[in-house]
């Protein structure tokens, strides 16, 4: 990680936001400048970024995939302190996972690991999610002051950015589904079509008859109108939006 991002404020994380091709890219170069900031003086960092969505939580980007695998130990214990840190919005260290005694479930479940520490620091979205910052080390013991406060500093000019990240990747899926949405009613529309001008029956009927073959065949209705289509004409229709 390059030193010019150490200690990088919020217009310089909008920078990078801009900068960053998608959100995938965007939130990767945040969890690196974490890991630059956590192992400072370490011999090794591992950092991942967890947000709460959908009503669950999700590691949306790590400094590596042994990372992803101590924060999926935690989702499926639904216990530690990622989990504690996202619900509570208060920051948790665990210094040394042979001696913690809090969430055994997890800790019985961290047992074997390579990690011997880790440090949760909640980050504050103001789109009412959750998120917050694992920092792991192979190392037992607390954090340093340094790297603790540097690492605090980071997420509170970080929350402003991850909020945005956040929005424009939640208003990208709903246009995608919607997109999803249109072309599944185009499909139902022709087929509906087709059913109509073969059987001169309503369209109201035509839909039924669909439905009741979506039920049938146990079938997504969707599915069951591109199978007319394809005995129609042999082509999948698709939905044109001008630019």
């Amino acid at each position: 990680m390059n030193d010019e991002l150490t200690g990088v404020g919020t217009d310089a994380l909008i920078d990078v936001l801009l900068d960053s091709p998608d959100m995938n890219v965007f939130l990767q170069r945040l969890v690196d400048i974490s890991s630059h900031e956590f192992g400072q003086g370490l011999a090794e960092a591992h950092c991942s970024i967890t947000v709460w969505r959908n009503r669950r939580p999700v590691t949306v980007c790590s400094s590596d995939p042994e990372t992803v695998a101590m924060d999926e130990i935690q989702y499926s214990s639904k216990q530690g302190p990622c989990m504690h840190a996202v619900s509570t919005g208060e920051m948790v260290e665990v210094v040394d996972f042979e001696t913690e005694t809090r969430w055994p479930k997890y800790t019985k479940a961290m047992a074997g690991s390579p990690m011997r520490s880790v440090l949760a620091i909640p980050i504050s979205l103001k789109t009412g999610g959750a998120a917050a910052l694992n920092c792991y080390s192979p190392y037992p013991g607390p954090v340093s002051e340094h790297a603790r406060e540097a690492l605090l500093e980071f997420t509170t000019v970080a929350a402003r950015a991850v909020t945005l990240s956040v929005k424009m990747q939640t208003q990208a899926e709903r246009a995608a589904d919607l997109a999803a949405a249109l072309e599944s009613r185009t499909a139902i529309d022709l087929a509906a079509g087709v059913i109509m001008a073969q059987t001169g029956c309503s369209q109201k009927h035509a839909v039924n008859i669909l439905l009741k073959a979506s039920n049938n065949r146990n079938e997504k209705l969707r599915d069951v109108a591109l199978a007319v289509l394809e005995r129609f004409d042999g082509t999948t229709p698709t939905t044109h939006f001008d630019a």
